[in-house]
């Protein structure tokens, strides 16, 4: 197997499994399908892609979410997420079960079927949450794995990455593809459910599309990820340049150091003397700590950037700054920034219960627990 095709049912990812099983042939694919269960008829959907799957010759995989908190049932709904996170919940479990996966296989590329609707939906998304220049670049053709679930799987020494090679067609060119081809799909009724912000913009997108002078149509919101991506480009080389020079990771502490001066010079560092590299070496570095999986909002970086300019303005009054599921510690004698995970809210890390002897789990999205015999203890 060479690719993973992450498979909803839906005609984007129905488009995507006949065009790349045609391009690099369906025994080189293996497809996953991962059923949230939110509907009642989302069980036959997925066994129903199954069918679909084998008829283009690729291997199939079902794997149902479990929410039951009480480990009663594997097939009931008993505990469901609040409305306000449950999206973002459900995309963290997802990608964690792509990830398991890619790891069990041995494969390095996943694809996706995000297409130009999706690009301009978090266009919108990531300027609503304020997310700056970076996050309204868009999402990227290719991404590490790890950047979607943070996690890193016992010995696996490279990541698996991202594809997503249908950024530039419209759902309208996908809709024709399958037609023409004869492949059913499924239209997701959770898709139209108004109480999701992503939902609310689609529905906006879909109507200022008719309008070709519209900012909010497709192409507009288009047109405006590519010039953030170009700026994206370059603030990735500067951030680059400045992690490599400034900042010391400590895998066995998870923390991160940056250095608070440049050789011994007042003021300033370096990599925050520019107002967007700043901010996206403090995203970075965030996103290191926290392991969330997700870009931080601009507002919390806006916390730790004006608490390293009031440590510039007047050092005896700096205190420890916490945001994002992160505690930023100003600069002593013994070390510089020092950026540490902040202490969880109760109920905020779920337990692990029954770990086998001999076997590992990633716990807290950061940590592998390894269980030994007596006498030879890892952790």
């Amino acid at each position: 197997m060479h690719v993973v095709l992450a498979i909803s049912g839906g005609a984007d990812s129905m488009a995507l499994a006949y065009a790349v099983s045609r391009a690099v042939g369906s025994n080189k694919c293996y497809a996953l399908t991962v059923d949230h269960g939110f509907r009642p008829e989302s069980s036959r959907e997925a066994k129903d892609v199954s069918r679909l799957m084998r008829h283009l010759g690729i291997t199939h995989e079902i794997r149902r979410l479990d929410w039951d908190s009480t480990g009663s049932s594997k097939d009931r709904i008993t505990s469901l997420p609040p409305v306000q996170c449950l999206e973002e919940i459900a995309r963290e479990r997802r990608y964690a079960e792509i990830a398991d996966v890619c790891h069990k296989h041995g494969i390095g590329a996943v694809l996706t079927g995000h297409h130009a609707g999706d690009q301009a939906e978090t266009f919108l998304l990531r300027l609503l949450r304020q997310s700056g220049v970076y996050g309204m670049a868009g999402m990227a053709l290719q991404t590490p794995l790890t950047a979607a679930a943070p996690m890193e799987w016992p010995n696996t020494t490279t990541p698996a990455v991202i594809v997503r090679p249908l950024l530039q067609f419209k759902k309208d060119a996908l809709y024709d593809i399958c037609k023409t081809q004869g492949i059913r799909w499924h239209e997701d009724a959770s898709n139209k459910d108004a109480r999701f912000r992503r939902n609310q913009l689609r529905q906006v997108i879909t109507a200022k599309s008719r309008d070709p002078k519209s900012p909010f149509n497709v192409d507009s919101l288009l047109h405006m990820c590519d010039i953030m991506q170009g700026h994206r480009e370059y603030i990735n080389q500067e951030v680059g340049r400045h992690l490599a020079s400034s900042a010391k990771f400590d895998t066995s502490s998870g923390t991160v150091e940056l250095v608070a001066t440049d050789d011994g010079k007042r003021g300033l560092p370096l990599w925050a003397a520019n107002a967007a590299v700043r901010e996206r070496v403090l995203a970075e570095v965030v996103s290191w700590v926290n392991c969330k999986g997700h870009p931080s909002e601009l507002a919390h970086l806006q916390q730790f950037s004006k608490a390293l300019d009031g440590y510039y303005r007047q050092p005896s009054v700096a205190g420890a700054v916490s945001a994002a599921g992160v505690t930023v510690i100003p600069p002593s004698s013994r070390h510089g920034w020092l950026f540490c995970r902040q202490a969880p809210r109760p109920g905020e890390i779920e337990p692990h219960e029954g770990l086998a002897l001999g076997s590992s789990v990633v716990w807290d999205k950061r940590l592998i627990i390894s269980a030994s015999w007596p006498g030879n203890q890892s952790a």
